[in-house]
């Protein structure tokens, strides 16, 4: 039973790894949460892990904020090695201004992750996807975030790599970006 406990946890945690790793573009997070020969069927993308992320890695080069939320995640154990995993998406992927337009497409996906995962040497990941898509929106927002607010990046600079660790905090003056972040004590 304990056991078990353990083994949804792990599986939880793969997911909840591969929403934030996708929303930092963390591309070694995202390959970590699936085996070399899994195969992923994303939208018009089906192919290798490895694929996905090259795939993510071109695709996302518009997209100046993303956030997937992962809810609802149902495990079915077949094995002892092998559960089948239903969990529900909802992803806000926020296009890059176009000029210096004050307004910004945001595509908003309410979808599902149909998953095989495996547990191979003591790890569960991901062995096969399918996301199976419910609705596609986009719609026109306005960031109102102000300016002295500690915001999200897409990439290693943001908080969540730094904040607590060897006495970084953010507070008003956090760094800026990646660069200004390593320059600090």
């Amino acid at each position: 039973m304990l056991e078990r406990l353990a083994d949804r946890l792990a599986i939880h945690e793969c997911l909840y790894r591969y929403a934030r790793s996708v929303d930092r573009l963390d591309y070694e997070g995202i390959a970590a949460c699936y085996f070399d020969d899994a195969i992923d069927t994303h939208g018009s993308y089906t192919g290798t892990a490895l694929g996905l992320v090259e795939d993510i890695r071109s695709r996302h080069q518009v997209i100046d904020s993303a956030q997937h939320f992962v809810t609802n995640v149902i495990i079915e154990f077949d094995r002892d090695n092998l559960a089948f995993v239903e969990s529900y998406c909802i992803a806000f992927l926020r296009m890059r201004p176009e000029d210096s337009q004050a307004r910004q497409a945001e595509r908003v996906s309410r979808c599902r992750y149909v998953d095989r995962f495996e547990r191979r040497d003591g790890r569960w990941a991901i062995a096969d996807r399918v996301v199976v898509f419910d609705e596609s929106l986009q719609v026109d927002v306005q960031d109102l975030s102000p300016e002295d607010w500690v915001m999200s990046r897409r990439d290693r600079s943001d908080p969540v790599y730094w904040w607590g660790r060897d006495g970084h905090q953010a507070g008003n003056n956090a760094p800026k970006n990646e660069t200004e972040r390593q320059a600090r004590p």
